[in-house]
């Protein structure tokens, strides 16, 4: 009588067992998607920013602009042009 219990309770807890080793992949976003959203936040002068400025002030993001601009050889309107540009144009636009 206990043998046949026991087989039971393992027949009956195998499909819940199952289930804990079952990965979701739902993941959010491609790792190109958040690259070229980091792009985009480094052109609209939002990163970096420091800790103790959180939200960025407009003198941080003018300051990263320029910074943006120095860096990757544009003038201020192409920054802007860039940092408006959709995430897939974004990486095309950087390269």
């Amino acid at each position: 009588m206990k043998l046949l219990t026991a087989i039971a309770v393992a027949a009956l807890s195998l499909p819940f067992g199952a289930n804990a080793f079952a990965q979701s992949s739902s993941s959010g976003l491609t790792r190109a998607e958040v690259m070229a959203q980091l792009r985009q936040a480094q052109a609209q002068g939002l990163v970096p920013a420091p800790k103790n400025d959180y939200p960025p002030s407009a003198a941080t993001v003018a300051r990263n602009r320029e910074i943006y601009a120095i860096q990757h050889g544009m003038d201020g309107a192409d920054a802007m042009k860039t940092a408006g540009a959709p995430a897939a144009d974004t990486a095309a636009a950087s390269n």
